[in-house]
């Protein structure tokens, strides 16, 4: 059986009419981890090991997510991103590293748009920063709150059960972020892209065409993998890279 892992540090910040829940792991170089849309923080928790030794690790659970209020709003990620960004104002850190999926990914690319100089380098598997649930009908009349008995799975990321999980389905039809050519270029982050050449909601061509726009920016492209690029059988490969492109020997070689 796997130890659990202590965080340090846990608490929620008080945003607007929103708490925000957070984790704080490990000593070092401030890591930020961010979960997708209809996860929480706990879908990183097996990875906080892998990253505490060298970095210390902040685990967030996004709005609406996990132990941070409901939804109360229209689902937005520039709101999302500006939450991360008001938590580490009040945290004192003033340089980060991230890894985000789908939307934690997105998050990131807002956020390091949004303000350049707060993310150092990142790793974004499976997003875009150009993606609108409403160009996916088929998802969206199979992953709602009708079909909650088929994904059982997302109850064991939310302290506010049902009524928390549908809040979040739906909210998944108001899903859309869309960064401009020129607020991308505004990203000064080193940037490796991660995605599974089957991942079925984010085309090859749209990452490299992400990959070509950032100035700083690597693209690894996963054979015969879905969307969780990061995980399953890729997972020790994942780990050594992403572990290799976030340290400090890699920033400085890029």
């Amino acid at each position: 059986m796997t130890k659990k892992i202590i965080p340090k540090k846990s608490n929620y910040i008080q945003i607007n009419d929103t708490q925000l829940y957070y984790e704080i792991y490990g000593e070092g170089q401030p890591l930020l981890l961010l979960h997708g849309f209809t996860q929480s923080s706990i879908a990183w928790l097996e990875y906080v090991k892998e990253y505490s030794d060298k970095f210390q690790v902040y685990l967030i659970d996004l709005r609406g997510h996990g132990k941070s209020s409901i939804f109360k709003e229209k689902f937005s990620v520039q709101e999302a991103s500006e939450d991360v960004l008001k938590l580490m104002k009040h945290l004192n850190v003033k340089k980060i590293k991230g890894i985000g999926l789908s939307f934690g990914g997105d998050v990131l690319l807002q956020l390091s748009s949004m303000n350049p100089e707060l993310i150092e380098s990142m790793i974004i598997i499976g997003a875009n920063g150009d993606w609108n649930a409403q160009d996916f009908p088929a998802m969206l009349n199979t992953f709602n709150y009708d079909n909650i008995d088929n994904f059982k799975w997302i109850e064991e990321y939310h302290s506010g059960g049902y009524k928390q999980i549908k809040s979040l389905l739906d909210q998944l039809p108001n899903y859309k972020i869309k960064l401009t050519e020129e607020e991308l270029k505004r990203i000064k982050a080193k940037t490796l892209l991660v995605l599974g050449d089957k991942a079925e909601q984010i085309s090859i061509s749209s990452v490299v065409t992400l990959h070509e726009t950032l100035k700083y920016s690597k693209l690894w492209i996963v054979p015969n993998t879905g969307h969780y690029a990061h995980d399953g059988d890729n997972r020790h490969e994942f780990l050594r890279l992403s572990n290799k492109f976030l340290s400090s020997e890699q920033a400085k070689s890029y």
